[in-house]
């Protein structure tokens, strides 16, 4: 099941298109990674991911924002409400 997930992550070219090789690894090593995290993949969280990326390279694209600034600010948005920011890594949750 995870590796036709990746698979399909690998294969669509909406995730990469126009996007340089080192933005495209970027965004498919962090949604595999995100994948990877899950204990049990499901449909609607996969797809949720594969539409988050989509848009990441979207906008990327258009407005030259590097891949990786994108991650960050959606990684951002993910945090726990009261959660230091300054508190160093912290796993990623789906």
């Amino acid at each position: 099941m995870l590796d036709r997930i990746i698979e399909r992550f690998l294969e669509d070219e909406g995730l990469t298109e126009g996007l340089t090789d080192e933005d495209a690894r970027e965004l498919l090593s962090w949604l595999v990674g995100l994948v990877e995290e899950m204990e049990h993949p499901e449909g609607a969280y996969v797809a949720q991911l594969h539409r988050i990326g989509r848009q990441l390279a979207r906008i990327s694209r258009r407005y030259g924002v590097p891949i990786e600034e994108l991650i960050d600010l959606v990684e951002l948005a993910w945090e726990e409400p009261g959660e230091d920011p300054s508190g160093g890594a912290r796993p990623m949750r789906a």
